[in-house]
């Protein structure tokens, strides 16, 4: 089978007009950022050889191999061979159902090597990139659905374009471009309002009740991947959500002012964090682990291994590491590290097991393919791929239902509409707030627009009559949704911020 990939791979390459023949130079990515993420199951499974493809034994394979060798043996031009006759079927098919054909077909035959390796168009690919490196050309605001509504929650960067360009917290984005997007997903809102660098997009806004049209200019928007701060007790939280070009600068930025406040306890949440560019990993290392090996990363030719050190005589932190089942590739490595040294533990779940790498090849066209030809090593020789890291202390997290004591009841005895008041619209406004419908003033108990909008979106969605007036039915459907909630219960968090001597009720 791995004879007809290869030979397959081979025709498509020379089967189109529009052929893409890899450049004389290949482009090397670090690791894969999004595949761990993007996997169907949050935890890896052993990888046993892959049985082979029942391809060449089917009737139908069958009789194309023998109908070229017929051709070799008795066709009037003696100099085809059996294998150019199949070659110039395969290219002959590839050619009059043109590059969609080319494209599944170079799909298959990467996607069937392993997890990893993959082909993309030039447009697959640009979108591939943005997202590892969390760039991408949009508004520079922040979105959330709520309801049928994808609203605008914050701006990127104070003072924004987006701001001086009109638009305000709350806006509900109505049209993008003059497509209406009601209803639709904020990642369907997304794809339609980012596009080329310095174009402008026309945006229809709900405000107020009133759609105001605003004229949007595309900019350049860097997602932060790091966040943290300082716990009470003088203990440091960072939390890195992927490693991307500008992952290990934001870290040095936060490790710095914990620093100097004299914080020397850190826990590092590496939680749901997919990985991403091994040397954003690999240089917050550096800044962590003590002197000594961080990882070693190994090649089929072994001229190209290489062993990331660090040279740092102390470790500024003792650390805290959270992981669980969606820790994988770049998270791992600085995971290991951490562990392996003794610069500090791991808490939580066992990690994914992602440990091959991944380089990236330019084509002439612009496509590009992805191909896994190495894997990593840990500081203390550990192979983890598809095994993953074993946590020092073992702790899950767990759901249960919301606790909806503290909330205002309703009296499911008067109805409310704009303008009135009373703890039926309180009680209406923390509950679709919690469930992601309101996002107006919570500071009084007055029933304004936005919570007309909320009662209306969450009336259409559980089919009772969208008037926008907080009814009984309303009110009782509001409550049973409500209760159902679950939230989860971060015994990580807790046990992490324990072991530092710290006092659970003081992270809430």
């Amino acid at each position: 089978m791995k004879k007809l990939i290869a030979l397959i791979a081979s025709m498509a390459l020379f089967a189109s007009q529009t052929a893409v023949f890899a450049s004389n130079t290949a482009t090397v990515s670090d690791f894969d950022a999004v595949a761990a993420a993007s996997a169907a199951s949050p935890t890896a499974t052993p990888d046993t050889a892959k049985p082979e493809n029942d391809i060449e034994t089917s009737i139908q394979y069958q009789a194309y191999e023998q109908i070229a060798q017929y051709i070799a043996d008795r066709y009037l031009d003696a100099s085809y061979t059996a294998e150019d006759i199949m070659k110039l079927g395969l290219s002959e098919y590839l050619g009059e159902n043109g590059d969609t054909a080319l494209v599944t077909l170079l799909k298959a035959a990467l996607q069937s090597l392993d997890d990893y390796s993959d082909f993309y168009t030039y447009d697959e690919y640009l979108e591939y990139n943005n997202t590892l490196n969390k760039t991408f050309y949009g508004l520079g605001i922040v979105m959330q659905q709520e309801g049928e509504y994808v609203t605008i929650s914050e701006f990127v960067d104070e003072n924004s374009l987006a701001e001086q360009s009109g638009f305000k917290i709350g806006d509900k984005i109505v049209k993008v471009d003059g497509i209406s997007v009601v209803g639709l997903s904020m990642t369907e809102v997304r794809n339609l309002i980012v596009g080329e660098l310095g174009t402008t997009v026309p945006i229809v806004v709900l405000r107020d009740g009133q759609e105001v049209e605003i004229i949007g200019t595309r900019t350049a928007v860097n997602n932060s991947t790091v966040s943290g701060g300082i716990l009470e007790g003088n203990v440091g939280y960072i939390k890195i959500a992927s490693f991307s070009s500008g992952t290990a600068d934001e870290f040095e930025e936060i490790k710095k002012s914990l620093l100097e406040e004299g914080v020397s306890k850190l826990i590092l949440d590496l939680r749901n964090n997919p990985g991403g560019l091994v040397s954003a990993a690999t240089k917050i290392a550096e800044g962590i682990i003590p002197q000594g090996k961080i990882v070693d990363v190994k090649y089929r030719d072994s001229s190209l291994d290489y062993t990331y050190t660090s040279t740092l005589e102390n470790a500024p932190f003792k650390i805290v590491a959270l992981v669980n089942g969606n820790t994988a590739s770049s998270a791992e490595i600085l995971s290991s590290a951490i562990q392996d040294s003794g610069a500090g533990i791991l808490l939580g779940e066992q990690t994914f097991g992602k440990a091959v790498i991944q380089s990236v090849y330019s084509l002439r066209n612009g496509m590009v393919f992805k191909l896994t030809i190495g894997q990593y090593i840990t500081r203390n020789g550990n192979e983890i791929d598809h095994v993953g890291l074993t946590p020092d202390m073992e702790v899950s997290n767990y759901t249960k239902k919301i606790d909806t004591t503290g909330y205002t009841k309703f009296d499911f005895l008067h109805t409310a509409s704009v303008g009135s008041n009373g703890t039926n619209v309180s009680a209406a406004k923390e509950r679709l707030s919690i469930m992601g419908y309101y996002i107006g003033n919570m500071a009084n108990n007055v029933f304004n627009t936005d919570l007309a909008d909320a009662v209306k979106a969450f009336q259409k969605e559980h089919e009772l009559a969208d008037s926008g007036v907080l009814d009984i039915p309303t009110q009782i459907r509001i409550k049973q949704v409500f209760e159902e909630l679950e939230t989860t219960v971060d015994i990580q968090m807790q046990e992490a911020y324990k072991y530092f001597g710290g006092n659970v009720d003081n992270l809430y």
